[in-house]
């Protein structure tokens, strides 16, 4: 985004006055995939904390409240 948006003069400010696109895109890359692989961990880690039954009475709730 900073090469796309900012002046081709801010590039000065940068380390090694460059701005790495292939190193932003790898880092960006292995955040993703880092990403993907633990979400579904987590997500299922905490679905299996959560009860039917406490599930439904949040739902009551919330339901009572809007309407």
């Amino acid at each position: 985004m900073r090469a796309a948006l900012l002046p081709d003069a801010a590039v000065t400010v940068e380390i090694g006055d460059s701005w790495r696109l292939w190193e932003t895109a790898g880092v960006l890359g292995a955040w993703a995939v880092a990403g993907l692989l633990v979400a579904p961990v987590v997500l299922r880690r905490m679905a299996r904390r959560e009860s039917g039954s406490s599930v439904a009475a949040r739902r009551e709730r919330v339901l009572r409240r809007v309407g």
